[in-house]
């Protein structure tokens, strides 16, 4: 816009007008959603993740953060391999689940590091292989046992990249719909909250989106305040709702962090 307006370009001045005007209604009508009330007085689940993009982070901050936020569980994709050891004593009290690229692979190449307070089950990668390598689903514990899958995605920077990351949603999508109605799915969609690819996983698996009634919280690049944008999300399904959404530090990351807590939906 401002480049035609220099120019002196009219029909690429309205073009660019519309254009704009067009983003900021969709824009605008994320900011008007409204959050999904939770039951009074129901237990909550604060959980966080972080994609670490196979960077050294600064492990010392994510202990002291996960001991002050008190996370429930916390998820960090693609670590640095030379950070794991770290990283399995960053916050004491904390169990650590290491888990490798794929079924059957060599789990000596972790790919995500689930660190968590509260008693869990089924810790592994999904067996949908549609995920990719950067993903792990659990249950927690108990009468209101939550299933939670966090997975990280390809930068839709080619087509073949856009493929492959329109397949770990349609993946989430089926992981979705094979759960119950308390269930997560959480991580690095590499998609916008307008994406056609983003709007068919909540249709297809049937998921509420936690940043509605929350404003626009963009999470990457960290690097750049001006062009960040939302790419980290936080589904639930239908029998929960999220009574506090963040996003938290990137920790050496180009994402930041993104942490929720969540309880029962109010029927």
């Amino acid at each position: 816009l401002i480049a035609a307006a220099l120019l002196r370009a009219r029909i690429t001045i309205l073009l660019a007008v519309a254009g704009v005007a067009l983003n900021g209604l969709v824009v605008m009508a994320t900011l008007n959603t409204q959050a999904r009330t939770a039951r009074v007085g129901a237990p909550t689940i604060t959980i966080g993740h972080l994609n670490a993009q196979s960077r050294s982070v600064d492990v010392d901050g994510l202990g002291r953060y996960l001991r002050t936020e008190a996370f429930d569980l916390f998820v960090v994709l693609d670590p640095k391999q030379s950070d794991l050891p770290r990283l399995a004593e960053a916050a004491p009290g904390y169990r650590v689940f290491l888990n490798g690229s794929l079924p059957g692979s060599d789990h000596q190449y972790v790919r995500t590091v689930v660190l968590t307070k509260i008693a869990v089950r089924n810790v592994g990668h999904p067996d949908d292989l549609g995920f990719g390598a950067s993903a792990v689903e659990l249950t927690t514990e108990g009468a209101d046992a939550t299933s939670i899958v966090v997975f990280g995605s390809d930068s839709p920077t080619t087509p073949s990249r856009a493929q492959h990351r329109d397949r770990v949603l349609d993946a989430a999508a089926r992981w979705s719909r094979n759960h119950s109605a308390r269930r997560i799915v959480m991580g690095d969609f590499n998609a916008t909250p307008w994406s056609p690819s983003f709007q068919r996983l909540l249709h297809r698996g049937g998921l509420f989106n936690s940043l509605d009634g929350f404003g626009l919280q963009v999470s990457w690049p960290e690097s750049n305040v001006l062009l960040r944008i939302p790419i980290d999300h936080a589904l639930l399904g239908p029998d929960l709702a999220a009574i506090d959404r963040g996003t938290g530090p990137a920790f050496g990351s180009q994402h930041r962090s993104l942490h929720l807590t969540v309880a029962r939906r109010n029927p």
